[in-house]
């Protein structure tokens, strides 16, 4: 008797064992889920400023020539680019992050790592990145500045 109760605590453990590696998983597809519908969603924000806020248009007029005036000296409207790039950087990182501990698909970061590409042709976005370097991981900063060589 003692031998059929042993056998059936087994089972009973290795299925409760089972169901619980089942329910993990599909709690980290649910969150990968919504961490991929927070960087949606903070893309959209951001679009949505550029298209309210037209001191921001001028981020998408590329050149290659860089900015020289220091913060101090930027127009209002300038420093508005600047602090949207900021708040853009910022949101790479956290994409870049969540890519690189597989917490978003694969293909996520290069989503935005291409948007990141188009805007390294505007001064006030190289400016910013620039005047931000020590305040993002280092070996982000480098994966943001290889999608302006890319």
């Amino acid at each position: 008797m003692n031998n059929w109760t042993d056998i059936l605590q087994t089972v009973a453990v290795v299925a409760a064992l089972l169901f619980t590696a089942w329910e993990m998983r599909a709690r980290v597809r649910e969150q990968r889920f919504r961490n991929y519908l927070d960087a949606i969603s903070g893309f959209l924000n951001l679009s949505n400023l550029i298209i309210e806020k037209p001191e921001i248009h001028a981020l998408y007029e590329y050149s290659k020539q860089d900015l020289t005036r220091t913060y101090e000296q930027m127009s209002s409207e300038e420093k508005t680019r600047v602090h949207y790039c900021d708040t853009l950087i910022a949101l790479c990182e956290t994409v870049w992050y969540a890519s690189e501990e597989k917490w978003v698909p694969e293909d996520e970061w290069l989503y935005w790592k291409r948007w990141a590409n188009d805007l390294c042709g505007s001064p006030y976005f190289r400016w910013t990145l620039s005047w931000v370097e020590g305040e993002y991981d280092a070996k982000f900063l480098a994966a943001l500045r290889s999608a302006s060589r890319d």
